[in-house]
This record gives C-alpha cells, sequence and structure tokens, in this order.
C-alpha cells in the first residue's frame, strides 16, 4: 500500500464517521483534501485539511480561497521527512504544531492470534450493544455503519475497536481499553480480532493513524509504517 492511498483511505473514513451526526464531506484539491460540514450548520465543527505532499504555502492558499473558519491541518509526509523544516514553514504562515502520530497499514498476510478474559465479540445488533454495561467514563454510542468489537462480561465492558470499510480496505477506528485493565492484553485482543475478520471479508490492508503508546503496540501486530503525520492549527483563533 501507498502512502498516498492510506490517506485516501483516512480521509474517507473520517468523512463517513462524522457524517453521522451531519454530512462531513470533503473536497480535494489535488494533494489537498478539504473536510467541512456540508452544508454549513449554525455552530459548525472545526474543519480539517489533509496534506499528502503539497508546500505549506499552497494548503494555506487554499484555505484561504475555501473560507474554511476554524480548522486543523494534518500534514501527512514520508517516515523520514525532516519536522523541522515543515514546522518551521507553517511557522511563518501563522501556524504551529499540536501533535505528531504515525501511519501504518497491514497487508494481513500474517496475522498474530491473541486473547483475553472475556472474549472479544463482535456486536451485531442495537439490542446487543444496548445491553452491554458500559462504564461512564467512556461511553460508546452503537455505530451500525462499521463493525464494532467490544470485550464485556456481565459486570462492564473493557474495550473497544471499530473497523470501517472503505473500498477493499479498511480504517481502524477508536481503539480504546479503560485505564485500570490496560497491560492485560486486551487491545491486541481486540486488534487481532479485527484483523482476521478483515481478512475473512476481503479486506486486503487495514489503515491507521497511531498514536506514541499505539506506535509500539502494532508492528508487534504486522503493521508497517508508512508515514509521520503532524497536526497544525492557527496560532490564533479568527
Amino acid at each position: 500500500m501507498t502512502l498516498e492511498r492510506a490517506t485516501d483511505v483516512f480521509v474517507e473514513a473520517f468523512s463517513a464517521s462524522r457524517s453521522v451526526v451531519h454530512p462531513y464531506r470533503f473536497v480535494r484539491h489535488g494533494s489537498i483534501w478539504v473536510m467541512r460540514d456540508d452544508p454549513p450548520r449554525r455552530r459548525p465543527r472545526k474543519s480539517e485539511v489533509v496534506v499528502a505532499g503539497a508546500t505549506p504555502s499552497e494548503v494555506v492558499a487554499v484555505i484561504e480561497a475555501s473560507d474554511l473558519g476554524w480548522h486543523f491541518i494534518a500534514d501527512i509526509r514520508p517516515s523520514e521527512s525532516d519536522s523541522r523544516e515543515g514546522d518551521r514553514a507553517y511557522g511563518e504562515l501563522g501556524y504551529r504544531r499540536l501533535a505528531t502520530e504515525w501511519v501504518f497499514s497491514h497487508d494481513l498476510r500474517e496475522i498474530p492470534q491473541s486473547e483475553c478474559d472475556p472474549p472479544v465479540r463482535l456486536i451485531s445488533t442495537a439490542e446487543e450493544f444496548a445491553a452491554i454495561p458500559q462504564r461512564v467514563s467512556q461511553p460508546r454510542k452503537w455505530r451500525p455503519d462499521a463493525r464494532q468489537y467490544a470485550a464485556w462480561d456481565n459486570e462492564r465492558d473493557y474495550g473497544w475497536v471499530m473497523s470501517r470499510p472503505t473500498g477493499t480496505d479498511a480504517w481502524v477506528e477508536d481503539l480504546f481499553v479503560h485505564s485500570d485493565v490496560r497491560r492485560r492484553g486486551f487491545g491486541r485482543a481486540l486488534m487481532t480480532r479485527l484483523l482476521h475478520d478483515d481478512r475473512d471479508a476481503g479486506i486486503e490492508n487495514s489503515v491507521l493513524v497511531a498514536s506514541t503508546a499505539g506506535s509500539h503496540l502494532y508492528p508487534q501486530l504486522g503493521y508497517r509504517q508508512l508515514g509521520v503525520l503532524r497536526i497544525y492549527c492557527p496560532r490564533e483563533r479568527a
């Protein structure tokens, strides 16, 4: 899988996920994707600009022409790219870096086995979802537009993850394990169940964006790092 295709999967899946509440569309300008509420809302959510290869000046020109309002930029580059150069260029244009994440893909050829207790289960219906005893610190919502997995017993839930198909590929969304049960194998078990089901469903590649903590887990499951994603926002909110 190429970094450009992984970016396509990211944009398409992110747009679909946010469209559950209100249509959240994307428009592509070459190697720049602009995502925003469509039609506009009285209280709009922030817009997202995803970049795969364009220069910061090209990105800002598209933003200004699109009249976006409050927005974030997700600039995706090859893993070996120099962060200082991008930070300097965006800084001169009035932006600051908020975070750095990593883009991974899995070709689903070799998937490890992993289990947990209670086991990971695919949630098939809204009724089954409603019966899961959730901890209020991190409530989940029923998402019929994606395959949703959880580990739970009669007392509580332990962790969640979703797979959102996008063509022949899939996007991993919202992997979460409650803090009091981390390091007990729930994250690994959730991901391996998801990957096996992806492959059985004919998916060719699984794509995700990882935080620093996740970037250590995913290579152990067979994911390969494709690039680095740096998030920028305007220094001042107009």
